[in-house]
């Protein structure tokens, strides 16, 4: 059907670019042939709307697919930063062979469905997957406290972040300051520690960076996934499952 549509918005074009054209003996249809195929679109149209579905369904799959090529080139093209940022909080055996990197931003509700993907993929996977987390708060200023405090706890080792990481990204509701304290403690955090260390500079200046990353891959809401050779936008858990599935026969090759 889609294909169909083509053909003949393609004629209707023609016919209409053929109007503004000089007619002369190389006209490609005649004044006839011309109203024929614009009632042929107009007859198929009416009698077939899912056709208007089916053409804007296909062009919105066309432009997620060149985004997706475009996000991909540039993670490829930015391997060092994506991977080899020692600063970055991972969860998960440090030698696995499939890494998922997340972009998470803990005021983000998408985050907060594709978190029960990301804890089963690596409740089912111990010893392949690995989790790297990418902090990156765009939503609100409390994001960026959330942000601040996450990479803060990720000083007091990988179990009390991974602890504290899934609590905040999976909690509802606003992530105020005392809330953050109680993750934080409930996680088993220094909570005078982390509000010591969300201070540092250098907490700072990490988070800009994955924000500077952020921008070069074109990253402009939460989750971003990078698993594999592919990129996946939002919690979308079909296409999270196809990922993984291809990292992990890849990694078994």
């Amino acid at each position: 059907m889609f294909r169909l549509l083509i053909a003949l918005c393609a004629a209707a074009l023609l016919a209409s670019c053929g109007e503004t054209r000089q007619q002369g003996p190389d006209a490609s249809l005649t004044d006839a042939q011309r109203d024929e195929v614009r009632q042929l679109v107009r007859e198929t149209l009416v009698s077939n709307p899912q056709i208007i579905e089916e053409a804007i369904i296909e062009l919105q799959r066309l432009a997620r697919q060149r985004e997706a090529d475009m996000a991909l080139a540039m993670v490829q093209a930015n391997e060092t930063l994506i991977y080899g940022d020692g600063r970055d909080p991972r969860i998960g055996e440090a030698g696995a062979p499939v890494r998922i990197v997340e972009f998470v931003d803990y005021n983000c509700g998408f985050c907060r469905v594709a978190a029960r993907w990301v804890q089963s993929a690596m409740e089912r996977n111990p010893e392949q997957v690995q989790l790297i987390v990418k902090e990156y708060p765009i939503l609100s200023e409390s994001s960026v406290e959330a942000a601040h405090a996450a990479l803060a706890v990720w000083r007091q080792g990988k179990d009390v972040y991974g602890r504290f990481h899934m609590a905040m990204v999976q909690a509802t509701g606003a992530l105020t300051a005392d809330r953050i304290d109680t993750f934080a403690e409930e996680a088993g955090a220094d909570v005078a520690r982390m509000r010591a260390d969300m201070e540092d500079p250098e907490i700072e200046a990490h988070l800009g960076d994955v924000m500077r990353l952020g921008r070069i891959l074109g990253i402009d809401g939460t989750p971003f996934f990078i698993i594999g050779d592919q990129v996946v936008f939002g919690a979308n858990e079909r296409a999270l499952d196809e990922a993984l599935a291809a990292a992990l026969a890849a990694a078994g090759e």
